[in-house]
C-alpha cells in the first residue's frame, strides 16, 4: 500500500469513528428521554413509567395518576431539556466560531440578563410590556423581549462603527453589567415571596415546560437551528479568520451579524421559559469537538445531541435531589463547571483548535 492509499484510509477511518460518535450521542439522547420518565419525586418505576407510556399511546387502560405525571409532566419536561440543550450547545458552537473564542456561549451577548431584568419587572412590579398579559405568561413575555434589547444595542452600534468579534464581546459584557445592576437594586427592595421567585428563575429550572408552550420552544429551537445548519461551510472558513474567510467568498461581517441575531432569538426563547441554565452552551461544543473535531458539519449535530443528552440527564438528577427536587441549573453548574475545568487543564487550547 502506497502512502496515499494508507493516508486515504486513514483519513475514512477517522472519519467512520467521528460518525460514530456522533450516532452515539443522539442514541444516548434518546434513551436518556425514555429513562427521565421514571424519575421524580412522584415515586414509579422506570418499568411501571414505560408501560403507563406505551398504554397511553395505545389507548390502554391506565392509572390516572401515574398517566398524569408520566404524559403531562415528565414527557413534556424530558422533551423540553433536548431541545433546550439542543438550541444552547448549537448557539454555543456558532458564538465560539463567530467570536474565534473558546469561551462564548449564548449569553455573552447579555441575553441572559435582558431576561432576567424582564422577568424581574414582572415579578416585582408587575410590570408587563404587552399589558393584557398577567401571571406566568407575562413573565415569559417580558423576558423574551428584554433579552432581545442588548443584540438591538449591538446591532445599532455595529451599523455606525465596525466591531470586531472582541469588541463585540466587551460590549456585551458592559450591557450584562448594567442589567445587572439594575436588577439587584430591584432584588434588593423586593420582599421575600418575590425574591424567592426570582432566584429560582435566575438559577434555571424546567418546571414551567408543559404540552401547552412546549411546540413554541421546539419550533423556535428546530428552525433556527437548521438554518444555522445551512452556514456550516462558511463557518468553517471563519476558523482561518476574516481575511481568509474573505477570499473564500464569505462575508465575516454579514454572516456574524446574522448568525448572532439567530443564536440571540434562539436564546431569548429558551431563557424565557427556563431562565439561565448555565454551562450547557459552553461544555457541550467542547466535549463534541473532542471527539468528532472542528468540521460543523459533524460538530454542528454532534454539540445538538450531546446538549440534549446533558440537559436531560442533568434534570433528571435535579428531581431527584433534596424533598423536592432542585432546579436543574444548580446540577448543570455543578457539573459543568469542574467538567470545563478538567479539559482545560487535560487539552489545553487542543480542546479548541
Amino acid at each position: 500500500m502506497s502512502i496515499i492509499d494508507e493516508f486515504i484510509d486513514r483519513y475514512h477511518r477517522l472519519s467512520r469513528r467521528r460518525l460514530m460518535f456522533a450516532v452515539l450521542f443522539f442514541v444516548v439522547a434518546a434513551v436518556s428521554v425514555i429513562m427521565s420518565l421514571g424519575f421524580g419525586t412522584y415515586h414509579i418505576s422506570l418499568t411501571e413509567a414505560l408501560n403507563t407510556f406505551i398504554d397511553h399511546i395505545s389507548g390502554g387502560v391506565v392509572d390516572r395518576k401515574d398517566d398524569l405525571y408520566v404524559w403531562d409532566i415528565r414527557l413534556p419536561r424530558a422533551i423540553g431539556a433536548a431541545f433546550i440543550g439542543a438550541g444552547l450547545a448549537m448557539g454555543g458552537v456558532v458564538m465560539q466560531n463567530l467570536m474565534q473564542n473558546p469561551l462564548a456561549e449564548p449569553y455573552t451577548m447579555g441575553v441572559s440578563s435582558g431576561a432576567f431584568l424582564g422577568a424581574v419587572l414582572s415579578m416585582m412590579l408587575g410590570f408587563s410590556v404587552v399589558p393584557a398579559l398577567s401571571g406566568d405568561m407575562a413573565v415569559v413575555c417580558n423576558a423574551f423581549l428584554f433579552s432581545l434589547i442588548p443584540v438591538a444595542i449591538i446591532t445599532l452600534v455595529s451599523r455606525f462603527k465596525k466591531l470586531s468579534p472582541t469588541a463585540i464581546i466587551l460590549l456585551g459584557i458592559a450591557i450584562m453589567y448594567v442589567f445587572s445592576s439594575i436588577t439587584q437594586y430591584l432584588m434588593v427592595t423586593a420582599e421575600a415571596e418575590t425574591l424567592a421567585s426570582a432566584y429560582h428563575w435566575r438559577v434555571g429550572s424546567l418546571s414551567k415546560v408543559t404540552w401547552e408552550n412546549l411546540p413554541f420552544l421546539v419550533v423556535f429551537v428546530t428552525v433556527i437551528s437548521v438554518i444555522l445548519y445551512t452556514f456550516h461551510r462558511k463557518l468553517d472558513a471563519m476558523y482561518s479568520g476574516d481575511r481568509c474567510a474573505q477570499t473564500l467568498g464569505v462575508n465575516p461581517s454579514l454572516l456574524r451579524g446574522v448568525c448572532l441575531v439567530l443564536v440571540s432569538l434562539m436564546t431569548a426563547a429558551v431563557v424565557s421559559f427556563t431562565g439561565t441554565i448555565g454551562f450547557i452552551g459552553l461544555v457541550g461544543p467542547h466535549i463534541a469537538r473532542m471527539f468528532v473535531g472542528s468540521s460543523n458539519k459533524l460538530l454542528m449535530p454532534s454539540a445538538v445531541a450531546f446538549g440534549a443528552a446533558f440537559l436531560i440527564l442533568a434534570d433528571t438528577v435535579a428531581k431527584v435531589s433534596g424533598v423536592n427536587g432542585l432546579p436543574v441549573g444548580v446540577i448543570s453548574s455543578m457539573v459543568g463547571g469542574p467538567l470545563f475545568l478538567y479539559i482545560l487543564i487535560k487539552k489545553n487550547r487542543k480542546v479548541w483548535m
